[in-house]
């Protein structure tokens, strides 16, 4: 059985002497894993599409334990290696936002539609302060892991309701956060995912600044 969709990136590991297990969040099916076969050989024609970031059409052979990646090619390349660390960390924080609080093979094209969007705003250059927690609020209110109306703070209650209805460009001209006002709000966003994956995420300590 084989089955073609998109998807990006999440993560990728090395396994045996030349193959990559990646990690894809999909239109199609959600999460995913799937085994790239010689990828990490020199002339392997799939080497340089399997970039973590990158946006790719996939065509997948359903597989015992683990499925395997036949044909991919790069629909956007959003792949770390192609920016400069400081933006490439940006981008592998969302992915591992992503990577951490979905679960696999449920499917959510609004959540694969919110990656994409807040993938080309980082490579636009866009306030990545408000991006972040624009981003988690509407991530953590996508999986059903939050809502601004369960908050009993008037104020912060309105503040996240407006994140949580409101389009990037509406909320880029009226949210404006100091830095005291940005550092509570990603404390509590962070409290909060924390709580669901029992675990600090890997790349907090690099996007500040």
């Amino acid at each position: 059985m084989y089955y073609r969709t998109e998807g990006v990136i999440l993560f990728r590991r090395n396994f045996g002497e030349a193959d990559r297990i990646l990690t894809f969040y999909t239109r199609d099916l959600g999460k995913l894993y799937a085994l790239a076969k010689g990828v990490r050989r020199p002339k392997s024609r799939k080497g340089g599409h399997v970039e973590i970031g990158n946006w790719c059409k996939i065509f997948i052979a359903k597989g015992k334990n683990l499925d395997l990646l036949n044909e991919v090619e790069i629909k956007k390349a959003y792949g770390i290696s192609d920016f400069s660390p400081h933006k490439a960390n940006k981008i592998f924080h969302l992915l591992e936002l992503v990577d951490k609080l979905t679960a696999e093979k449920q499917k959510n094209i609004k959540v694969f539609s919110l990656l994409i969007e807040f993938l080309q705003k980082i490579v636009n250059a866009e306030d990545f302060k408000l991006l972040s927690i624009v981003f988690k609020i509407k991530l953590l209110s996508l999986l059903g892991f939050f809502s601004a109306k369960n908050l009993s703070n008037s104020a912060n209650r309105n503040l996240y309701l407006f994140i949580e209805d409101q389009g990037w460009d509406e909320i880029k001209k009226k949210i404006n956060l100091n830095n005291q006002g940005y550092l509570k709000v990603t404390s509590f966003l962070d409290s909060i995912i924390e709580s669901i994956t029992q675990s600090e995420l890997n790349t907090t300590r690099f996007i500040n600044g």
